[in-house]
């Protein structure tokens, strides 16, 4: 196909071509401009899948107020930092967890987690995936050897099931920052397959009455209520 270039285009092309860009900016200067070209790749390469992410946010229905701040803070970071899917972002970045049960006999698997010392629920960072529900569902098997996780709630795709942002303590040379932390409600068919990792001191099957019971943190006893009342 042939075409051409307008003479309008062509002084516009010669005048950004030769107007002092690289070459006359200070460091600084320099550093945004690759920053902002970085922010616009991610933006080109996975501006799709943040919107969706955000669009599961706007409706995701809150439990309490903590949540619905957790929800708050997840939209405003994204809406910020394109590369929040990836853990490069410095804010803070989109993680993906599960809560797993076993509808039949009442009871949640828990994870005491060997970085946190705490029981909680199953998840960690994307691996290259850009939808939370996938990173969230290869952790749980991962993490438990249970094949069979399928997602409870009936969405598709998959939408978060809880929503909690939190505070991540510096760490060797990792620095500060905040985990945003989507999570799902997984149930197996086989509960009797499940088996701890080297990431876990130990996983236990609680009645869900007696998990409710345990000191955990607010956020986590908040999931298991919205599994009980399933």
């Amino acid at each position: 196909m042939l075409f051409c270039i307008s003479r309008v285009s062509q002084k516009r092309m010669s005048t950004h071509a030769t107007s002092p860009l690289w070459s006359a900016a200070t460091p600084d200067e320099r550093m945004e401009k690759l920053r902002v070209l970085v922010m616009d790749l991610y933006r080109s390469q996975h501006g799709d899948a943040l919107a969706k992410v955000i669009a599961d946010l706007e409706r995701h229905p809150c439990a309490d107020e903590s949540e619905a701040q957790s929800v708050r803070t997840i939209i405003e970071l994204a809406r910020a930092n394109p590369n929040i899917l990836w853990s490069n972002c410095e804010a803070g970045h989109i993680t993906g967890s599960a809560l797993i049960v076993d509808a039949p006999r009442r009871r949640v698997l828990l994870n005491h987690h060997k970085k946190f010392d705490r029981w909680m629920q199953f998840g960690g960072h994307p691996d290259f995936e850009t939808e939370p529900w996938r990173v969230a569902l290869r952790e749980a098997r991962e993490e438990t050897g249970l094949v069979d996780l399928a997602f409870v709630l009936p969405d598709e795709p998959p939408r978060p099931f809880d929503v909690d942002a939190h505070v991540i303590q510096a760490r060797g040379e990792r620095p500060q920052h905040m985990h945003l932390d989507l999570r799902y409600l997984l149930a197996t068919g086989s509960p009797e397959l499940a088996r701890a990792t080297h990431e876990s001191n130990a996983i236990q099957w609680f009645e869900i009455d007696d998990a409710l019971a345990m000191p955990l943190e607010p956020n986590v006893l908040r999931m298991m209520r919205k599994a009980k009342n399933l």
